[in-house]
């Protein structure tokens, strides 16, 4: 997603309202998605979407004013179904369950179009604004709220620096992504969780 920034804010898609325009808006997201499977966003038009969805250029920018907020929409559309963190059960498991969830979506060509956002996300102000808002920072609060959660049960120390915890969780996962230079499977995204998990009740014990 090189190139330079986008100038029209960004907006959530609009609720179609009737089944079958709620059918070709669905089918839309998935062509969107299908193209940053496998192209940079640079390469990628509205008009090559709304072609193969099979639906008009002037029925997408109906739902999406940008390119980018289409790319963006269809992104979320995916990872709401792909990793979902659960409210019930010990704080510490779900945590670890839903970064195992990270981990898997990692993999294959999900993990590609998350390198080719990150990467979008450097050279587009605009495009990173509304990542960070409507994809980083969600999340991250629901994350917060189970790690809060382990503290108070104890499980975490209360004096945990919360964004150091989390950032060293996912660090190792990013670096893998980008740098292809070893697979991210399950055992290496468990081992990561539970070595910073040590490392944290490490440092409770010493201080």
């Amino acid at each position: 997603m090189s190139g330079p920034a986008v100038k029209t804010k960004l907006k959530p898609a609009r609720s179609a309202g009737r089944p079958r325009s709620e059918a070709s808006r669905t089918s839309t997201l998935e062509t969107a998605y299908r193209f940053l499977q496998r192209r940079p966003v640079s390469e990628i038009s509205t008009i090559h979407i709304a072609r193969s969805a099979g639906v008009s250029t002037a029925t997408v920018y109906r739902w999406w004013s940008t390119k980018e907020a289409l790319l963006l929409d269809a992104f979320l559309h995916t990872v709401d179904h792909e990793m979902v963190l659960k409210s019930v059960g010990p704080p510490l498991e779900r945590l670890k369950e839903y970064i195992l969830q990270v981990g898997r979506f990692f993999t294959g060509d999900n993990g590609i179009v998350v390198a080719r956002l990150l990467g979008a996300i450097q050279d587009n102000a605009t495009l990173r604004k509304e990542f960070l808002e409507r994809v980083s920072s969600p999340r991250d609060k629901e994350i917060r709220v189970i790690v809060n959660e382990a503290i108070k049960r104890g499980d975490l120390p209360a004096e945990l620096k919360i964004s150091v915890f989390l950032d060293s969780i996912i660090g190792p996962l990013l670096a893998r992504l980008l740098f292809h230079h070893e697979r991210i499977d399950e055992s290496f995204v468990a081992d990561v969780f539970e070595l910073v998990l040590a490392g944290t009740r490490a440092q409770r014990v010493k201080a």
